[in-house]
């Protein structure tokens, strides 16, 4: 709470500083530049771009600018910034939390993740995986939008916590060729290439990224602290490799975007039961993912038309180092996954008489492969060999209506259709805009998720998941937004949900792996959230943020694991004493949480600091320090864990030159 409190003192000080400084009046400023602030307008609300103050969601930018100022390597940076979302990282994933709900062990499967608006979670967990294992390097983002609230009206499966939107940059955005070193402790380094391009009508942009890490040398985890297990320390165990590859070409009304990444990561937690600190054959996992995507846009009279194509394949490769008695080497778990799946959608927005804007669609998904398999190598056995495939499609409605000059109604609806169920999601918002920088929302909505594969998966779970229902969430909110002249923006909101049917977990002694899945247990939470952007003398710029939560099981009152109380945040960029350097600063503290066995994760609050210096006309110099203050935190680890918490990274640092080559 003092931290609360500095964050408050912190921003007063600065609005009575900005106010007396802004010299711009507001009727002087169209509301482009006033959205200036934060991009102003997003995409992924309406499947159109729109005001945010008129979009029927609470939503957050982080812009290219912000990626490079903060020095955000991966996508889990970006989102760790955002209002009210945090990210436990169990040294293997990065797993994200949002307004109160972060199971251990979920694996994001409740949360949408798209790349230009295509869906990129996979089709045997459901994942969206936003750390190195995303495959995307933040450098080509030219922005991230989050999109909080339900919104399987429009996108369907996952969707019922949060909409992230990747916005990939164009080549005209990428520029010059330019190539990054990049080293820092824990034996960190990083290569990238990038270059953009316009000839003759055609953007081209090409990016290559190869960067890796030791990772630690040691850590302790007192729950193996026996001789046998090396007193609880596993060695050399911590390391991951990263490599990445980017293209779009767009010509006329055609978008291409090609991608493909790949990570390999050691696991030094002995999780599933693996034996802790093997080296001969160390815990790991693998993940790549290849995203094809073409999208035809054009303008036909007054509708826009839009055509998809896609393709994806998610695969993955995981080493299970197993006890094996009166054997000299262990008998190791091989397991592995592929899913591809081909995507055609299209979609017409028109505006209609009586102020409507109608945006209407259909989606048809083929998942060809959704396979997983196993085996144990001493002795050879064949633990698992899944096959499977299947189909849906949906149809779906957004109609906007604007009533009067400062009421705005917005209505949705979509139909999905799976080979095992049906589901109708709905979405309805009503927008009071006193004023063109000020708008006042009210939102619900409703949201699913399907049973993915992995849950689905008989062989280890029995035939009692063949009974599995999808999960579902009703959202209500309250939304508040303001823009003030060209130097502040401001917003709010109140929040309750119900979230049901949710699939969890159980002992079941009959089935291969003692445990299935069930459709168990209510979720009711609700919250408060508030955010203040303040743009300061020349390019400098603030931001912070905090969330009041509280998520809790209907059954039994308790609040939910892994769920803090309070999320506060700030982000500072100032301009340097050089032209060009910037000096940024960003603060995040979370409350005490839960376990899953019941113990409480003390509160921590942690601190990075980023500056960035030109070089002449065509170099800068960057260093990143992250946990400056060498804060000793842990995450609440999942059941798939020995350990109760997973201890994470004390200070680290890096530095890079970025040398960018051709003529200014």
């Amino acid at each position: 709470m003092r931290l609360c409190l500095r964050f408050a003192a912190c921003l007063a000080c600065v609005l009575a500083w900005s106010t007396a400084s802004a010299q711009t009046p507001l009727s002087d400023l169209s509301l482009e530049d006033l959205m200036k602030l934060d991009s102003g307008q997003v995409f992924g609300a309406s499947e159109r771009l729109q005001p945010v103050t008129e979009a029927p969601a609470s939503v957050s930018f982080i812009t290219a600018e912000e990626i490079e100022r903060f020095g955000y390597r991966t996508l889990a940076d970006i989102l760790r910034s955002v209002r009210g979302m945090y990210v436990t990282d169990d040294r293997n994933f990065s797993l994200m939390g949002v307004r109160g709900f972060a199971k251990p062990g979920d694996y994001n499967s409740r949360i949408l993740l798209l790349v230009n608006g295509h869906r990129v979670n996979d089709n045997i967990y459901g994942q969206a995986e936003i750390g190195a294992e995303f495959g995307m390097d933040p450098a080509t983002f030219e922005r991230v939008e989050v999109i909080r609230g339900p919104a399987s009206s429009l996108y369907g499966d996952s969707a019922l916590f949060a909409v992230v939107n990747v916005i990939t940059k164009t080549g005209a955005s990428l520029g010059k060729p330019a190539v990054t070193v990049e080293g820092g402790t824990l034996g960190s380094g990083l290569m990238r290439g990038t270059v953009g391009h316009v000839w003759r009508g055609v953007d081209i942009a090409l990016a290559g990224t190869y960067a890796g890490s030791r990772g630690l040398e040691s850590i302790y985890y007192p729950e193996f602290d026996a001789p046998e297990t090396n007193n609880g320390v596993a060695e050399n165990l911590d390391g991951e490799g990263v490599k990445q590859f980017y293209s779009r070409a767009a010509f006329k009304d055609l978008t291409f975007v090609g991608a493909y990444g790949t990570r390999r990561r050691e696991v030094s937690t002995a999780s599933f039961g693996s034996i802790f600190n093997e080296q001969e054959f160390p815990e790991e996992t693998t993940d790549r993912h290849a995203l094809l995507d073409l999208l035809y846009a054009r303008l036909i009279g007054g509708t826009r038309l839009t055509l998809r194509g896609s393709y994806d394949r998610y695969s993955f490769d995981a080493r299970y180092p197993a006890e094996e008695p009166g054997q000299s080497e262990p008998n190791v778990l091989l397991g592995s996954g592929l899913g591809t799946r081909v995507t055609f959608s299209g979609g017409v927005t028109r505006a209609l008489r009586g102020r409507q804007t109608l945006r209407a669609g259909a989606e048809f998904i083929d998942n060809r492969h959704q396979d997983q398999e196993a085996h144990f190598t001493n002795p050879a056995y064949q633990a698992l060999d899944s096959v499977k495939s299947s189909r849906q499609f949906a149809v779906y409605a957004q109609d906007e209506i604007k009533a009067t000059s400062w009421l705005i109604l917005n209505g949705g609806l979509r139909y999905d259709n799976y080979e095992d169920f049906e589901r109708v999601s709905p979405r309805a918002a009503a927008i009071v805009m006193p004023s063109a920088i000020q708008s006042f929302k009210y939102l619900f909505g409703r949201a699913f998720r399907a049973p993915n594969q992995s849950e689905l998966n008989t062989s280890y779970y029995g035939d009692a998941v063949l009974d599995l229902t999808p999960e579902s969430i009703d959202t209500h909110e309250l939304v508040w937004e303001r823009y003030t002249n060209d130097w502040l923006r401001t917003a709010a909101s109140l929040y309750w949900y119900k979230a049901e049917q949710l699939i969890t977990q159980v002992g079941d002694t009959s089935t291969l792996t003692g445990v299935s899945f069930v459709n168990q247990g209510e979720v009711r939470a609700r919250g408060a959230e508030f955010e203040a952007q303040v743009r300061l003398k020349g390019e400098s710029r603030l931001l912070v943020s905090y969330a009041l939560q509280r998520a809790a099981e209907q059954e039994t009152g308790q609040e939910l694991a892994n769920s803090p109380r309070h999320v506060a945040k700030a982000r500072l960029s100032l301009t340097g004493p050089v032209s060009g350097s910037f000096l940024s600063v960003e603060g995040r503290y979370l409350s005490g949480r839960k376990t899953v066995v019941g113990t409480d994760v003390s509160g921590a609050a942690v601190v990075n600091v980023t500056y960035t210096q030109p070089v002449g006309s065509r170099a800068e110099i960057f260093g990143t320090v992250r946990n400056l203050f060498d804060a000793d935190y842990v995450d609440p680890a999942s059941d798939q864990h020995r350990q109760i918490v997973i201890p994470q990274n004390g200070i680290t640092a890096s530095i890079g030159l970025r040398w960018t080559f051709g003529m200014n």
